[in-house]
């Protein structure tokens, strides 16, 4: 409990000293493909690139087109055609309602880092390009839309598609996206944290005695419906999203893979398992779904309150030296979790927080259920139109891990992002763990400048 407050302190004087700071407006920052589409301020749908307003959030909720008055406004597109211009031998092979957006439909980000690791052989490093990722995404006529993220190059390796999927938008009440996303039932997007430093927690921590690697980040494939519908009595919204998903392995598996210990060579048991039973992607045919539910009002600032339920299975393997022992769904498990968004009236602040809960249920009734709860609490300042600092705050409490696994750890991560131009961000990042935390790449000590270009 010592450490539970410890935390709640360090947050809270985060927020004292610099909300006297003289705050002044929100930053901005942009996709630039989209900004040049609509001939928009950037500021329309983000705060800080990749953090968006509610504009931004209605923007991508409609398939990446304008809402209200504003649809009209930017590019005219391209037709690929219609029946009153086609010959009519023709005309079946026509769509009248299908076009195209007239101007390129991607941007390139460029990420460059700088890191000190005090625990690593080598501390000091420069990565030079580290990343180098392709985004795009537009209107495919007047119900149909596309986005896509292609990592090009990461650690000086292809990383491959990111995200991408096809969506189906009919109206704010209803919209269907399939293909590979980060589901929406996650408390708080990994891809559009503003503290860049380290993922969230509660998208990518592993249940290491289930060998449940799960994660809601980077992405997972499938099918998913989400809309919004007003309140009570037009008193606020009500946003929900409810999905049908493969539940494949998530960013912990990775940053895992080829590491030292009894965790790294897990998961290479594992990767030849999942290879021997069809395949890292889907391993069995159950499917995992999930629901969201969001209550949004206003209250001295935009609140946001809501919880989501996920139910999944995952594989067992039995003998880590003996594929053949894999249990394709040998773990039945379920993650669910309140979480709440708060952003102040003039924008100057937000604060996020999050309790999610991790139960696993094995089919092997020898050994112990385990657990897991991860708290989170973030706040974020926006202190000049190019500063802005934010600190994060994370714990994990488990039951159910093996012996010598600490039952309780603590995580802080802090970032400052400058901007240096409409689309240049340095930013320089810290995290550290207390000293129970376990001696994993998830929970090591680092800190890093990096800057990131957008064009």
């Amino acid at each position: 409990m010592t450490g539970t407050w410890r935390g709640y302190v360090a947050t809270v004087g985060f927020a004292a000293v610099v909300l006297p700071m003289g705050l002044v407006s929100r930053a901005e920052k942009r996709v630039p493909s989209f900004a040049r589409r609509y001939g928009l301020s950037c500021s329309t749908c983000h705060t800080v690139f990749p953090a968006l307003t509610e504009y931004g959030r209605l923007f991508r909720a409609k398939g990446y087109r304008l809402p209200g008055a504003d649809m009209e406004r930017g590019e005219r597109p391209l037709p690929l055609g219609s029946p009153a211009e086609t010959p009519e031998g023709r005309r079946g092979s026509q769509i009248p309602f299908i076009d195209i957006p007239a101007t390129s439909v991607a941007s390139f980000q460029v990420l460059s880092d700088f890191r000190y690791s005090p625990n690593e052989d080598v501390q000091v490093e420069f990565t030079g390009i580290s990343s180098v990722g392709l985004i795009f995404g537009g209107g495919m006529g007047q119900y149909f839309s596309f986005f896509g993220n292609v990592a090009l190059l990461e650690d000086g390796e292809f990383e491959g598609i990111d995200r991408l999927f096809v969506q189906y938008n009919r109206s704010l009440a209803l919209n269907v996206r399939v293909g590979q996303f980060e589901p929406r039932a996650i408390a708080f997007s990994n891809h559009r944290r503003m503290l860049r430093i380290t993922p969230y927690l509660n998208g990518v921590f592993p249940i290491l005695p289930s060998q449940n690697f799960f994660g809601f980040s980077p992405n997972q494939k499938g099918i998913e419906a989400f809309g919004r519908v007003p309140g009570p009595g037009g008193l606020g919204e009500f946003a929900y999203a409810i999905g049908l998903i493969n539940g494949e392995p998530g960013g912990a598996f990775e940053a895992l893979e080829g590491s030292e210990g009894p965790a790294g060579e897990l998961v290479e048991g594992l990767e030849e398992a999942y290879a021997e039973s069809g395949g890292e992607f889907d391993f069995n045919n159950q499917k995992d779904y999930y629901a969201r539910l969001n209550y949004g009002t206003w209250l001295r600032g935009a609140v946001s309150v809501g919880g989501f339920y996920y139910r999944g299975t995952s594989g067992f393997l039995q003998d880590p030296d003996d594929p053949d022992t894999f249990l394709r769904a040998g773990n039945q498990f379920n993650r669910w979790g309140v979480d709440l968004r708060w952003e102040q009236e003039n924008g100057y602040l937000s604060l996020l927080g999050s309790v999610q809960f991790f139960n696993d249920h094995l089919e092997r009734p020898q050994l112990s259920d385990p657990s897991a709860i991860v708290t989170m609490g973030e706040v974020q300042a926006y202190l000049h139109p190019w500063l802005v600092p934010g600190f994060r705050y994370e714990r994990v409490d488990v039951r159910g891990f093996p012996a010598g696994f600490p039952s309780s750890f603590e995580r802080y991560s802090a970032d400052l992002l400058v901007l240096l131009g409409s689309n240049i961000m340095l930013m320089l990042g810290t995290t550290w763990s207390d000293d129970s935390a376990p001696a994993l790449p998830l929970f090591e000590d680092f800190s890093r400048i990096s800057l990131h270009l957008a064009f």
